[in-house]
């Protein structure tokens, strides 16, 4: 009789999907990428380079103006630090030029042109120190500053190109304090060191005015823009801001003498540029980081989509129906569990004593005898079956897997023997 085959069809293998240890990459790449935008959210601020400590409107030294601008939008006024060369400004939101160099003064009189153009205010804020070396320990802060000349200071005032303030002058005194008022409010002004006012001209008119000069003057005349020019930056910059009331003072000058719901501060005079747009500004730290996680986790879901990736996993496998599934099935346990042998004989054992019973053969019989009147039993129906070749072969499996196939066609064989003593019929072809 031939060997009956195995009710169990390898299906083949199909494609798609990830590997267990594809899936835990793509987990964890997942999970450090969302944490790193949590932390970046947190302390991204702290990744961007130091501010300069000149007198700008992102510096935190002594004559930077990085406390007005907090402190104007606390107040509830729009305040934008510019870096592009236009746009933002207009009525009700002047362009505030601090402090600006002499020496670029095509850049100041295309700023005067585009006050006049969009007919918004323009307030100058004078230069009064020369800055120094960083510190070492705190590249943000200056060690040490100068005092400008006041010809100095004065040059950059004619830059703008506008005739009625070429002839305007500064003088310099001591410590100052002044008293300005508006409607239904007072303001005690104060100015530390060597306080830097106008000088009384035609061209000028008052806005704030000490007995020593003026403090802020506005440009007199028609012809637009309308300039504001604020003749010491120690009235707001962020070691004068906090001192007496001069924080209240140019919270006023904004809101009452013009009007102001926001400002612009243009910082392309100190040599902040950026190039507008959308494409440009998500190449710049922070927002590239967003970008390249985007990509990533785009990466991610067209490589899952794809049809096929790495090694395939194979389908499960169909389940068998009938009882030599059963059988395969457990000799495979049996070889796993690694007593091939043992098992085996016990099955032998209740498989013959089971057809001993069917042909009502004494329970008591010893092992032997009851071996050797099956055989004749199996003679006399036919069937060429050595049961006692079958047990010898049992007694010589080797251990472990190598007996696995081996005790897999004897339990076969042997449940095909019991089929045909008890049912006279086989359940598939032997050998």
């Amino acid at each position: 009789m031939s060997e009956p085959t195995s009710a169990v069809v390898e299906a083949p293998e199909i494609e798609g999907g990830f590997s267990r240890r594809t899936l835990a990459w793509v987990i964890g790449c997942v999970a450090v990428s969302f944490v790193a935008a949590v932390l970046l959210s947190v302390y991204g601020r702290d990744l961007t380079s130091r501010p300069t400590p000149e007198a700008n409107t992102f510096s935190y030294s002594a004559v930077g103006h990085h406390a007005l601008v907090e402190f104007l939008r606390a107040m509830g006024l729009g305040v934008v630090s510019r870096q592009a060369p236009a746009g933002g400004v207009g009525p009700g939101r002047p362009l505030v030029v601090a402090e600006p160099d002499y020496g670029d003064s095509a850049r100041l009189k295309a700023l005067r042109e585009e006050a006049r153009d969009r007919h918004a205010a323009l307030v100058i804020v004078l230069p009064k120190w020369s800055p120094g070396p960083p510190e070492r320990k705190k590249p943000e802060w200056l060690s040490k500053v100068s005092l400008m000349t006041p010809g100095r200071v004065e040059l950059a005032l004619k830059a703008f190109g506008d005739d009625e303030l070429r002839d305007v002058k500064l003088r310099r005194a001591g410590r100052l304090r002044c008293t300005a008022q508006w409607q239904g409010s007072t303001a005690e002004l104060s100015i530390a060191e060597s306080a830097q006012l106008l000088e009384p001209a035609a061209s000028l008119e008052p806005v704030i005015q000490c007995p020593e000069g003026y403090l802020i003057a506005r440009r007199t005349g028609a012809p637009e823009p309308r300039t504001f020019v604020i003749a010491d930056p120690d009235l707001l910059n962020n070691q004068g801001l906090d001192r007496a009331d001069n924080a209240q003072g140019i919270y006023q000058f904004f809101t009452q003498d013009l009007a102001a719901t926001g400002m612009v501060f243009d910082e392309t005079i100190h040599g902040f540029s950026r190039v507008p747009g959308l494409l440009a500004e998500s190449l710049r730290f922070p927002m590239v980081l967003g970008v390249l996680q985007s990509l990533v986790l785009l990466g991610v879901v067209l490589w899952a989509g794809m049809g096929r990736f790495g090694k395939p996993l194979p389908a499960a496998p169909a389940l068998g129906a009938g009882k030599e599934v059963l059988i395969d099935n457990t000799a495979k346990l049996l070889v796993n569990g690694g007593h091939v042998g043992d098992s085996l004989f016990l099955y032998f054992r209740q498989v013959t004593r089971a057809v001993a019973a069917h042909f009502f053969l004494p329970p008591d019989l010893a092992d032997a005898e009851r071996l050797a009147r099956l055989q004749r039993i199996t003679h006399l129906h036919g069937l060429t079956w050595d049961l006692a070749a079958l047990e010898r072969s049992i007694h010589r499996l080797p251990d472990g897997r190598r007996g696995g196939e081996p005790a897999a066609k004897i339990a076969r064989r042997l449940y095909e023997w019991r089929m045909e003593m008890t049912n006279g019929r086989a359940s598939g072809p032997a050998a």
